[in-house]
């Protein structure tokens, strides 16, 4: 390997963006100052929580300023992310969806008056209450209900059954917490959709009149206090409903621009769009971290079987396959989180209309919100985890102690499958929608055989194959129990699966084009000549990964599989000298996530750990 260590600037560009690098560094030095001042200390877990929250409230611009710049956001998302993955649920949660839906369905948030106060102060911990427990797709038939009481003008929210009852991160005692309630919406008797309310769950001494919390218990793959909520004639006064242009007049009448309940819900779920927009970007820093650190432990670390006493664990092939192809699917989802930002901010010149109402709700509405942005989310979420995955298992015990946070790393990817948007669905989805639309899938057949597998275009082009041919093959299905007169989930029943696996394979190839177009890109030639196979090296592994589908679909021929491990090879060989320069741009900065995994002793570095 060289020596060179130093990241050039347009990799450090790629890699963290046109960022805010002063709120970076602000948000990082905080947290990890507050990490050693309690190092050691038994500290209540939601306590600990609520005071990062206003540690992070200390250091932020102003709420309005940062809605305004999706790239605030994501930094805020990704110093959170990397340094303790459960706070950034919790950030999610309260920037993102509860301080996110009042900016963006108030229209005044000052006019909430002590909540808006307490919720940008840090002084409350927000929460977003969408999901309730009973049902499947809760989110498609919300049964948390606020009525109108004509005489105060006050909303009355009410958990109707058990099954009703919402899940969030709102366990623990002593914690003012402030939620954004999404509760089905009933004015003189007749239901109006679903909106948003601002509703104040607990303060010092504990929940407030009517709202009942239960027990608090544990996820582990992202360990918070999580609660289940109901409500019991819950008063919220009308200026705490998040109306968005909708009002209600003097004699009662009830007016909403939007026309109907399904565009109300998909208005107010709107919000997800935030979180889908910045997801990418901290999951993509997670991801990051894990192959950074897996790579560095297996060059500093010693094996002692018999081939080869004493060799560096990074001299294995396998090791290089599933590491470096790590690296490299972690460079493709910093791209992809990337191209999230950037639809986010071209589409907020205006307000948004959902690309993809026509084709309705079906198993989710999320695809119906922004179809791109959601299924970015999906796809980034798994790639995350399977990375996280990977390392773990590369690095044997050190992988799955918690100081080195690959575990955790993990369990926030593995439990975002279904956090923020259940991704199966969204797949689901999104492969529905796509069989439906007329005209061809998304351009582009089997691969030109002039274009080599260690190319970093070839990849892309085998993307667009399988979709187009998957979408194709779709469409036909659907056209022909269509002719048979099946309907609903008659028609669609023995289809999901196909859906299902054209929603993965639009998400491939939406993840393929964002990288595409980041290397080709690249001005400095010395750069291109690192990224070139790493794109090209991310692309090879996938195929390897998704080699069945891509047979079963004729997209890639049985002899180019086979070859691809000697590809796989070649390309690990032309990357090995540039890990120093990688690790270097791709890792987080020293003392942002201090494990001891990725140090050059692993062994002093885990007992300082301990010791302190």
């Amino acid at each position: 390997m060289t020596t060179r260590t130093q990241p050039l600037g347009e990799l450090a560009e790629i890699v963290h963006g046109s960022r805010p690098y002063t709120l970076r560094s602000r948000l990082l030095t905080a947290l990890a100052a507050d990490r050693e001042q309690t190092a050691g200390a038994p500290e209540d877990r939601g306590h600990q929580v609520h005071r990062r929250l206003r540690l992070i409230a200390d250091n932020l611009p102003p709420v309005g300023e940062l809605f305004r710049n999706p790239e605030q956001l994501a930094v805020l998302s990704e110093c959170a992310a990397l340094v303790d993955p459960p706070l950034y649920m919790a950030v999610v949660n309260h920037y993102v969806l509860c301080l996110g839906s009042v900016v963006t369905l108030a229209d005044d948030p000052a006019a909430l008056g002590r909540p808006w106060q307490n919720l940008t102060t840090g002084r409350a911990k927000g929460s977003y209450l969408v999901t309730e427990i009973g049902d499947a797709s809760s989110h498609l038939g919300t049964r948390t209900t606020a009525r109108l009481d004509p005489d105060s003008r006050e909303f009355v929210l009410d958990t109707p059954v058990a099954g009703a009852a919402k899940f969030s991160g709102v366990g623990g005692s002593g914690v003012p917490q402030t939620a954004v309630v999404c509760a089905r919406t009933v004015v003189d008797g007749i239901d109006r959709g679903v909106f948003s309310f601002v509703v104040e769950l607990t303060d010092a001494d504990g929940p407030r009149p009517g709202v009942t919390l239960s027990r608090s218990f544990e996820a582990p793959s992202l360990p918070l206090d999580y609660a289940l909520v109901r409500f019991d004639g819950v008063r919220v006064p009308y200026a705490q409903w998040l109306r968005d242009r909708a009002h209600i007049d003097a004699d009662g009448a009830f007016h909403d621009p939007l026309g109907g309940p399904d565009a109300r819900l998909q208005r107010t779920l709107s919000v997800g769009r935030i979180l889908w927009a910045t997801l990418p970007a901290a999951v993509a820093t997670m991801a990051r971290q894990c192959s950074v650190s897996a790579l560095r432990f297996s060059a500093h670390r010693r094996a002692h079987g018999r081939l080869a006493p004493g060799a560096s664990v990074l001299e294995l092939r396998n090791q290089q396959h599933a590491l470096l192809g790590a690296l490299a699917e972690s460079f493709a989802l910093t791209c992809a989180g990337r191209t999230a930002r950037e639809i986010w901010a071209r589409s907020r010149t205006a307000r948004h209309a959902a690309a993809h109402r026509a084709n309705g709700m079906t198993f989710s509405p999320w695809t119906a919100v922004d179809r791109p942005l959601a299924v970015l989310k999906a796809v980034t979420v798994r790639g995350a985890a399977r990375v996280a995955a990977e390392c773990q298992h590369r690095c044997g015990l050190a992988g799955f102690l918690r100081p080195n946070l690959l575990d955790g790393y993990h369990g926030f990817a593995h439990a975002f499958d279904t956090a923020g948007g259940d991704s199966h669905l969204i797949l689901l989805d999104a492969g529905r929608s796509l069989a439906q639309e007329r005209g061809a899938g998304a351009g582009g057949r089997i691969p030109p055989a002039d274009v080599p597998a260690d190319h970093p275009g070839w990849w892309p082009a085998v993307a667009r194959a399988q979709e187009s041919l998957l979408r194709d093959e779709l469409h036909r299905a659907l056209q022909q129990g269509v002719r048979a007169g099946r309907t609903g989930l008659e028609l669609w029943n023995p289809l999901l699966d196909a859906a299902h696996r054209l929603g993965e394979a639009y998400g491939s190839r939406l993840i393929a084009d964002s990288l595409a177009a980041a290397v080709e890109a690249v001005h400095d030639p010395e750069l291109r000549a690192v990224l070139r196979p790493l794109a090209a090296l991310y692309g090879a592994v996938e195929a390897r990964r998704l080699a069945g589908g891509l047979l079963a679909a004729g997209t890639l021929a049985p002899g180019t599989v086979r070859a691809l491990p000697t590809v796989i090879d070649g390309l690990c060989d032309r990357l090995l000298p540039h890990l120093p320069l990688l690790w270097e741009a791709m890792g987080a900065p020293p003392g942002a996530a201090p494990a001891p995994l990725g140090a050059d002793d692993y062994a002093a570095a885990l007992y300082d750990f301990l010791d302190r």
